[in-house]
């Protein structure tokens, strides 16, 4: 008997695709009947790691009768979405080699691809005490990144009680973005220590896919270690998208 389940809308699905194939181009998702659908997974470097976990009460219909992992080629799946509007309901059905993506909205569609061997995995949190943590609009990095990609190519974040700040410095010159707790922007911030580490700007940019479903990004720091950056979905407790990006050695 295969497992199901259902978004209500496209649009999440095609975010969460490709929050995950910025990442890694395959990767294996666990369905579960009581915890509902999971992934971990480390990019090809090692340098980053994404989760993701979506309990059963997140999902419209979520029809599954035993634990299973499941290997997705998700730079496939990722082209299917392509063809698939934001609005429409969305189906995916696992079966023992294949899975089946199906779409209803005007009419109805369906795609068939082969799964990979699916590789079990644990979830693991980071061993890190985290220093700092500021919560933001989930716009703030996205449009960071953007501003700091006209001069550099690192991304220096820094957080303490008052403001979270993100600078870059090259040879083209100096940028910072500074949110304040007198920005709206700025939901809630916390430093234990002022903390602040170096990281890739390429992956960073990588890790603003989800801002597209989530309203708001956590942001937790500890000098000179990885950052860990999250967001909620749908407002569904548990539900949500983690990175950890390791830090550049300066």
């Amino acid at each position: 008997m295969g497992n199901k389940v259902t978004f209500e809308e496209a649009g999440t699905l095609k975010a969460i695709v490709e929050a995950v194939e910025s990442l890694v181009g395959e990767a294996s998702i666990k369905l579960d009947p009581e915890e509902g659908l999971g992934l971990q997974a480390l990019d090809p470097s090692k340098t980053a790691m994404i989760q993701l976990i979506l309990p059963r009460t997140y999902f419209i219909d979520f029809d599954t009768s035993q634990s299973g992992f499941y290997g997705i080629n998700f730079t496939d799946l990722s082209k299917v979405l392509r063809r698939v509007k934001a609005k429409e309901r969305i189906e995916l059905e696992f079966s023992e080699s294949f899975v089946k993506v199906v779409t209803t909205n005007s009419y109805r569609k369906s795609f068939e691809l082969p799964l990979l061997a699916g590789t079990p995995f644990e979830y693991k949190t980071l061993k890190v005490d985290y220093k700092a943590k500021a919560r933001m609009d989930s716009e703030v990095i996205p449009n960071a990144v953007k501003d700091l990609k006209i001069v550099g190519s690192d991304a220096e974040i820094y957080i303490d009680s008052e403001k979270i700040e993100f600078r870059t410095l090259s040879d083209k010159g100096k940028a910072v973005v500074s949110i304040g707790k007198e920005d709206r922007a700025l939901i809630d911030i916390w430093a234990e220590e002022p903390s602040h580490s170096v990281y890739n700007m390429a992956y960073l940019e990588k890790m603003t896919k989800p801002a597209k479903i989530s309203e708001e990004t956590d942001l937790e720091l500890k000098t000179q270690a990885p950052l860990k950056l999250s967001y909620p979905l749908g407002g569904i407790e548990g539900a949500g998208i983690t990175y950890y990006l390791a830090h550049l050695q300066v």
